[in-house]
């Protein structure tokens, strides 16, 4: 069986890694020109909820009509991307073709239909999620139940969908069906509804919000609302008859993972608020029911996507040298990594490359008697031109330029100028033009401070 992924997120990636593994012939379509290099070069990594690190070569292209048809396309994009990526998918979609939409939020199994017709269209959910570490790697963190759940938008199964579940089903892929994948879907929309956006104005994960009396509070609104909404529709299904105790499972499960959303705000992404929490708005007000928590919290999240849309976006200055752009441009990263560590801040610290990579660097600071402040620390600001110039090389590793936006430092401990610093930063997430680069500093194998910046891709 065929597999096309048009999407290669974490999830994508996911589904892609799990799908090779068992031998399926599996194609990622993904948008983002870096991340299909990235891959088609060094493969994608996964580390597994048992910490096992594992490299995958996996086909993928940004053309979808280069692939051929497939017997299964499965969307993996944002909801608000929907329409247009089934249109970009149409090529690989033939007369037999299966499309299966694993998204989050109502309104993509009617975006798809419009395009496909709704006889060949699989509604699915998973309740497994993970992390980004890389543009070409990711932590997969399990979940509760089965990898996924399936069941046709409308009408009976068709053939092409009993031959796909048996597929999935005869290589011990964990795939059951359901009777009316709408009661699947508004089951996990409990969890999505509840718990994503609170994640999203909170910064908590869900280790930490389910043990915070306030934002379970929040939780409770926001699922009781939902329940009310789901039964004027005629939907009866158990967990309604308490979503909160269902919204904290699925919210404890996820434990450190940086939920989708709060990830979406973090990377000045815009959110999937549309098909989640403002779909519970509209649907209240259709038939007569108050949903004062989930129209709060979607007005906030719009807020926070206007203040992402008004940051400014970095502007070519007149002296940059043409040879430097014209190098990042090549991912000429012999070049580029001469350029970074022939500056004057760098030169005048010692700052030495230990690897450099497309989306990833390592340098190292040496001890050094103007590194002490007036307390006999290392100067922050030392470490801070440490973290900036791994920051700036594995930025400009990926054929872009790269221009700050934001940045959050956090000091985890006082360094000592008798002793190097070691510093690693990686790509770990990009959408459209920009990127999010994460930046560790170590000291004698104990993390000192971590930095997480926001930069604008110039094209």
């Amino acid at each position: 069986m065929e597999i096309a992924i048009v999407g290669a997120g974490v999830l994508g990636s996911i589904f892609g890694v799990l799908f090779a593994e068992k031998g399926f012939n599996v194609t990622l379509i993904e948008v983002l020109e870096e991340r299909v290099r990235l891959i088609a070069r060094e493969g994608l990594w996964m580390t597994r909820p048992d910490a096992e690190r594992t490299n995958t070569k996996i086909s993928i292209t940004s053309d979808p009509s280069s692939v051929g048809v497939k017997d299964v396309v499965m969307v993996c994009v944002k909801g608000y991307h929907t329409r247009s990526a089934i249109k970009s998918a149409l090529p690989m979609i033939g007369k037999d073709t299966i499309v299966l939409s694993v998204q989050n939020g109502l309104g993509n199994l009617e975006a798809i239909a419009e395009e496909v017709g709704a006889e060949r269209v699989i509604g699915g959910i998973t309740a497994h999620s993970g992390m980004p570490i890389s543009m070409n790697e990711v932590r997969y963190v399990g979940g509760l139940g089965p990898l996924l759940v399936i069941g046709p938008f409308e009408g009976e199964p068709s053939e092409s969908f009993k031959n796909m579940l048996a597929e999935l089903q005869s290589r011990e892929l964990d795939v059951h069906t359901a009777p009316n994948i709408n009661n699947v879907i508004w089951k996990k929309l409990i969890a999505n509804v509840s718990t994503n956006v609170v994640a999203a104005l909170t910064g908590l994960t869900g280790g930490q919000a389910v043990k915070h009396e306030p934002t379970v509070k929040m939780i409770e609104g926001l699922a009781t609302e939902l329940a009310k909404v789901a039964k004027a529709k005629g939907l009866d299904f158990p967990e309604l008859d308490d979503p909160l105790a269902f919204a904290l499972q699925a919210f404890a499960s996820t434990k450190d993972n940086r939920v989708s959303m709060l990830q979406d705000v973090e990377a000045g992404r815009p959110t999937e608020i549309g098909n989640l929490n403002e779909v519970i708005v509209s649907e209240g007000k259709r038939y007569g029911i108050p949903t004062p928590f989930n129209e709060a919290v979607s007005l906030l999240t719009r807020g926070y996507e206007e203040r992402n849309r008004l940051k400014p976006k970095g502007e070519d200055p007149a002296n940059q040298p043409e040879d430097v752009k014209a190098a990042i441009r090549g991912e000429d990263l012999s070049s580029v990594k001469m350029s970074i560590e022939a500056s004057p801040l760098a030169k005048a610290l010692g700052i030495k490359y230990t690897l450099f990579e497309a989306g990833r660097a390592e340098a190292e600071m040496p001890a050094g008697p103007t590194l002490p402040n007036f307390l006999g620390y290392s100067h922050t600001g030392a470490l801070f031109t440490l973290a900036e110039h791994v920051m700036s090389a594995a930025a400009n590793s990926i054929g872009s330029l790269g221009y700050p936006l934001n940045c959050e430092l956090q000091f985890l401990k006082a360094a000592d100028p008798a002793l190097p610093v070691k510093a690693s930063a990686r790509v770990i997430d990009t959408q459209g033009r920009i990127a999010r680069v994460k930046v560790e500093l170590m000291q004698g194998g104990e993390e000192i401070a971590d930095v997480t910046e926001m930069l604008y891709l110039r094209s």
